[in-house]
């Protein structure tokens, strides 16, 4: 018999957020850089809506995230993709936790 590892993924309640906004105060700027870098680097207090932080949607929260969106402030790259800059579901499925997000009505 062969033993095989199974994850399930239960389908979740989609939530209104903004892309970039990982501190759920409903703008996009350089503090939700700084609070994504805190997470990943300093123990600091991470978000309650993963796909928020998940600035590239790339389906990983990790430090590409905040260097993507202090590119896209600070050097003219590319915005992040929707929901931004309003409140929206996110498009792309991934295997990101449950959100909860503060930022949307």
């Amino acid at each position: 018999m062969i033993d095989v590892d199974v994850e399930i993924f239960e389908e979740t309640e989609r939530v209104g957020l903004i892309r970039g906004d990982a501190n759920g105060d409903a703008k996009v700027d350089l503090a939700d850089a700084i609070f994504m870098l805190s997470c990943l680097f300093r123990g600091g207090a991470c978000t309650s809506c993963d796909d928020a932080s998940e600035v590239n949607d790339d389906g990983v929260v990790d430090l590409r995230d905040p260097v993507f969106a202090l590119g896209f402030a600070f050097l003219g790259a590319s915005p992040p993709p929707a929901p931004w800059p309003n409140c929206g579901e996110d498009p792309t499925p991934d295997r990101l936790r449950a959100c909860s997000y503060p930022g949307c009505p």
